[in-house]
């Protein structure tokens, strides 16, 4: 079972990709929990299945503004569709890596698969409920979704 005190490890990978990129923190807000029969989310969501010891999966979801404005910081001139889903799977990416630091070897993580809008719940165990942690960065709000146990 996958225990809440866990989740620091994935919201302090979200403060680590928006630091590194503007030397910024973001402002995480309380994690709550949702019954998967719909999902949270934005405009796109990187998500990125887990398999191991502990099964499920993690997203991050973003509206196309702030992964707009995430491109424009880091001097990016393309903000196309592709570099924003190009984006939105890097820091799915880092999120589930640094997890599985944590968690260890067994922690089998897979590519980042982009979807538009929130995920669909075919992606979120239905016997199961996620924890969405809201965040903000800049002033545009995402959310990180973590279905594990």
């Amino acid at each position: 079972m996958f225990k809440v005190e866990k989740l620091g490890v994935f919201l302090s990978s979200i403060n680590a990709f928006f630091a590194q990129i503007d030397g910024s923190e973001v402002s995480i807000d309380t994690p709550y929990l949702n019954n998967n029969k719909t999902a949270i989310g934005f405009d796109y969501s990187g998500v990125i299945k887990i398999s191991g010891p502990l099964e499920g999966c993690v997203y991050v979801s973003a509206p196309s503004v702030m992964l707009r404005e995430v491109i424009n910081v880091m001097g990016e001139p393309d903000s196309s569709i592709t570099m924003m889903k190009d984006l939105l799977g890097e820091m799915a990416n880092t999120i589930s890596g640094n997890a599985r630091t944590e968690f260890g070897s067994e922690f089998i993580i897979s590519p980042p698969q982009i979807v538009e809008s929130a995920p669909s719940v075919s992606y979120l165990p239905r016997d199961r409920q996620s924890y969405i942690t809201p965040f903000t960065w800049r002033g545009y709000k995402a959310v990180i979704g973590i279905c594990i146990a």
